[in-house]
């Protein structure tokens, strides 16, 4: 008889083509639709995509690949660590790390086409003493928002710091705007007023910078006039936009779909879920669905929230738990175990999308993205 060892059954176990319970759908052509709106919506400015964060819930890897070639001045992430995983998957792209690094993990990297933003002049002095090799930086002023950034005070020090160290190559300055998301807003202008203020001193002591960069993709309705030449493009890139812009047309690169797990029969006075926060007030067809907070079901969506089956909305029903949702299917004629369920559509227009289930929650688009897992399988397609 011919016995498998442990590793070469757990190894056939993955190398099965199993069906997922949960499937996270990426929609190539989407997002390069939603990359090219904006190339063509300001032509004047170039565009990075933003992937930090798992490429904002819809998988760093694919959306990578996807982007990966020579038209985008770079990628931008958050850490180091996901610049390393890009590069350790094969993605030539320059890449930006917009995040804190540590001085000495710059000093350390040998990642080639890799720029490391600098955020405050205690960084950047660190880097200055430990670093012996040529780096590339974006240093980041703050006009405002008062996070990250070197204070305008300091920026004739940091001049002269990197002036004098031929290892460091600035290659371009940034801000961000705190209220992009405010149509109307005084403070962004005051912000932008500082930015004026603040490269000037960086045009005439660097007349050679390749990039001055503000705004996100929010931001593109306020910095017309002002001087950059590039956009950092996050959510906009999803095709998600919490901001009007009738100069684009954006379609949402992500959706998010299960299955029906179990369908069962509960009479009038039934509770369902954690601490009987839903009783029955009739006989009731009801089904369960194997995704759950864990998997980027919010779990505020509990009694309030509602999934698609076949066209057809069907109310959240009782808490949502970790990994289970249930869900009322009464109105729902022949279903059965195995069929698909919506749980965030990629039709903005649809009261299931990211944009509405973020209003539901009183959050923001980017929470109920992000808290999508990665593990979950990305099923891609193609451009």
């Amino acid at each position: 008889m011919n016995i498998l060892s442990p590793f070469r059954y757990i190894k056939s176990l993955f190398s099965a083509r199993i069906s997922p319970l949960i499937t996270v759908h990426i929609d190539g052509a989407a997002l390069l639709h939603n990359l090219r709106e904006y190339r063509q919506a300001y032509p004047d400015i170039q565009f990075a995509p933003v992937l930090k964060s798992n490429a904002y819930g819809h998988g760093l890897i694919p959306i990578a690949h996807i982007l990966d070639s020579p038209n985008a001045p770079f990628l931008i992430v958050d850490s180091y660590y996901e610049a390393l995983t890009l590069r350790q998957n094969a993605i030539k792209s320059p890449i930006l790390i917009i995040g804190y690094i540590l001085p000495e993990i710059i000093k350390k990297s040998r990642l080639k086409n890799v720029y490391f933003t600098v955020t405050s002049l205690a960084q950047l002095q660190g880097i200055n003493d430990s670093i012996r090799r040529p780096i590339s930086i974006h240093l980041k002023i703050d006009t405002g928002m008062h996070r990250q950034g070197l204070l305008p005070t300091e920026i004739h020090q940091a001049i002269t710091i990197i002036k004098n160290n031929s290892f460091i190559q600035l290659q371009g300055i940034c801000s961000h705007l705190a209220d992009a998301d405010n149509k109307i807003s005084t403070y962004n202008q005051a912000q932008l007023n500082q930015w004026e203020q603040s490269i000037r001193f960086f045009e005439t002591a660097f007349p050679d910078l390749t990039y001055y960069h503000i705004s996100a993709s929010a931001g593109l309705i306020h910095t017309a006039k002002s001087h950059h030449n590039l956009a950092r493009l996050g959510l906009g890139l999803y095709g998600i936009s919490i901001i009007e812009n009738n100069k684009l047309s954006l379609k949402p690169v992500l959706s998010l779909t299960s299955i029906i797990s179990g369908i069962k029969v509960i009479k009038k006075g039934d509770t369902v879920g954690y601490n009987n926060t839903f009783i029955a007030k009739n006989d009731m067809l009801i089904a369960t669905i194997p995704a759950g907070y864990a998997e980027g079901v919010d779990r505020r969506l509990s009694n309030i929230g509602q999934v698609e089956i076949a066209g057809i909305l069907c109310p959240i029903i009782g808490r949502i738990s970790m990994n289970i949702t249930t869900i009322d299917i009464t109105h729902i004629p022949n279903i059965q175990i195995g069929d698909i369920v919506t749980l965030i559509s990629n039709d903005n227009s649809s009261p299931i999308s990211a944009h509405a289930i973020a209003k539901m929650c009183d959050t923001i688009p980017y929470e109920i993205l992000i808290h999508i897992p990665g593990y979950l399988r990305r099923e891609i397609k193609k451009a």
